[in-house]
Formats: C-alpha cells, structure tokens, sequence
C-alpha cells in the first residue's frame, strides 16, 4: 500500500534540507583534505551522517506512488551516495586512496539530485552560487520547461568505463540566438569528466555560460609521448560551436593537478582558440620551455591557483611557473592559497570567472 500524502511530505520534509546540508558540509571537506587532517575531517563529518542516516531509514520506509516514484528514486541514490562518501572519510584510517574515492561518491550523489532541482526549490537553490540562491528571476527562469531543446546535462560517449568522452552542460535558459562563453574543465590524474563537471555546473547554472567537461583518452592527459587529447578538444570545441552560439573572445581552458599541467601545455600553442588559462595545483611542463612555446605565454591571460599546503607539487613549483611565465610576458594573476593541500579550489572559481568574464 503506498503511503498516505503526510507520510511523504513529512518523509521529504525531514530528509531533503539533512541530504543537503550534508552535501555543503562534505565540500568543507574536500576544501581542507589533506592525508595529515582525515581524523578531523572524519569528526567533522560524523554528526552529519549520523543525522543524514536517520532521516534516511525513515524515508526508505516509504511507498511512492507510481506518478512521483522516479522522484524517490533519485532522492534514494543522491542520499546513497552522499553517505557513502561520509564513510569513506569516516572510515579511511587514514588511507588517502579511501579518501580520494569518498570525493567521487560525492559527484554522483550530485548526478542523482540534479534531476530533483526543477522539482524541489531548495535544490535547485543548492545547485547556484550562494549569492543567487534567493534571486526569484533565475530560479524561475530554470524551472522553464523547454522540451526538445539541447539544454540541462548532455553526456557524448561519457560512461564512467568509458575514456574520450564529454559532458556538455547547457544552462537551461540559455538564449541560443545569443552567444556564450565557454569553459572546458579538465579532470586530474586517472579522474573523469563526469564527475569534474560538478566542480563548475554550479556556476555556469548560475552564470549562464556553456560548460563542457571532457574526458581523457587514457587515465590522465598526454603530458608524455604521444599527443592524443589535444586535437579530440580542438573538435569538441567547433562541436560546441556547430550546435550553439559560441562567444569564441571568451574561451576558458582550466584544469585541476595533471588538468592543470595540461591546461598550460594544450593552451599555449601558436593557434590556440582557448582565450583564457586557469591551471589549477598544477606544473609548468618542462616540454613548455624546451620546444620553445613558452613565447606564445605572451599577452595570454593567465589565472595561476595553488595550495600553499599541496604535498603533490609544492608551492615552490608554482613559484618558479610565475616567473617563467612573467618573464614571458603573459598577462598572469597568480592566487597562492593559504592552508590549500592538492585539492581543488572550488571557492576560487568566483574569481576566476570574475576575472574570465570582465
């Protein structure tokens, strides 16, 4: 028998502000991880599982009726996967492999709430930049039905066992006769486009510009050997650009850690189409100097992000990029982050599309 209208708003009621106040809580902790802090972060995050799982057993006690059943369902599997990623902190002993895997349980606990956000008002409000949360005009403006149309998540050959695809998202209220910018985020080492989307969707949401989120061809970006992936970006780009209206002044190419290294190596060709770099905890590629493009570093705008604290490749090799890069000439702001481990910088991304976008 499917439960009666009280049980489940009260159900959804008592679940859905737990599932996301967990959710913001688990990206103070991506923030600050660092192998040395994972019994903090365990502590910290402890109360909000607790809590988040006793919500939980209530609401898996419900019966959806059929018309809202896929409703349940996804609230299901974001609060799945939004508890795993708290036991895979909670429950690390200190391994930062276990640590690393919490992160991408996060990103599909993401992935399985999206579908909610036209449904649910605070949801939605979660997937903006906390500024716009409030803004009437642009929660409506998202919750405008356009069916047919190429908007919200598109996913080209982008299985997580798959290499070489893309995600796409395009902002739901995206005026196709109006040009866009454009920014491609490129994952870390042995990472995944479909889950580095999440580090950016919920600006290009708020903000309005296209997103897309490749790929690798193998486990990381080709830093060694054979160039594979830049000509496959090369032709997402003019995908992007056939489908939509491409503001081809505003082109961001960023990345995080081997995305980084790569942003820089991909970006500074002599026909680059990207307009703007923004490396994220990432290395100057000694490649850059040796064949000599680190001369197209000249007038480039560039946004260098590193962590004080990354254990992966110290400040000092960021350091050392800033006056390479300078002495070259490139328009370069560069942002050391205090306290910051080999972790993405989510909250730099305001400024950096600040600074993207004029």
């Amino acid at each position: 028998m499917a439960s009666n209208d009280d049980d489940l708003l009260a159900g959804i009621t008592e679940l859905a502000p737990r599932l996301l106040t967990t959710m913001e809580a688990f990206e103070q902790v991506q923030r600050n991880m660092h192998p040395s802090r994972l019994d903090q972060l365990a502590e910290f995050i402890s109360p909000f599982s607790a809590d988040l799982t006793q919500a939980f057993d209530t609401f898996q006690a419900l019966d959806f009726p059929e018309h809202i059943a896929k409703f349940g369902q996804h609230l299901t599997e974001a609060t799945t996967y939004s508890l795993r990623a708290c036991d895979g902190i909670i429950n690390s002993g200190g391994d930062t492999l276990a640590a690393m895997k919490a992160m991408r349980a996060q990103t599909r606990a993401q992935e399985k709430l999206y579908p909610t956000a036209n449904i649910l008002t605070p949801i939605s409000q979660y997937f903006l930049e906390l500024p716009q949360r409030d803004d009437q005009g642009l929660l409506e403006k998202l919750n405008v039905d356009r069916p047919g149309e190429k908007i919200g998540i598109l996913n080209a050959d982008n299985e997580r066992d798959t290499r070489g695809g893309f995600s796409l998202y395009i902002p739901e209220y995206l005026d196709s006769s109006q040009t866009a910018p454009l920014v491609i985020a490129l994952h870390g080492g042995t990472g995944h486009g479909r889950d580095f989307m999440w580090s950016w969707l919920r600006e290009a949401r708020t903000r309005g510009f296209m997103l897309l989120s490749p790929t690798s061809q193998q486990d990381t970006w080709s830093l060694m050997g054979e160039e594979l992936d830049l000509p496959v970006l090369l032709r997402m780009v003019e995908f992007v650009a056939k489908d939509f209206a491409l503001d081809r002044q505003h082109i961001l190419l960023t990345g995080m850690s081997d995305g980084g290294t790569y942003t820089l190596l991909a970006g500074l060709q002599e026909e680059s189409p990207f307009t703007h770099l923004a490396p994220f905890s990432g290395v100057l590629h000694p490649e850059i100097s040796m064949n000599g493009d680190i001369k197209y570093a000249r007038d480039r705008n560039i946004y260098l992000v590193h962590g004080t604290h990354d254990w992966m490749f110290p400040i000092e090799t960021a350091y050392m990029a800033q006056a390479e890069l300078e002495a070259a000439g490139a328009n370069l702001t560069f942002r050391p982050i205090e306290e910051l481990s080999h972790t993405y910088a989510r909250t730099e991304n305001p400024a950096v599309l600040d600074w993207f976008l004029g």
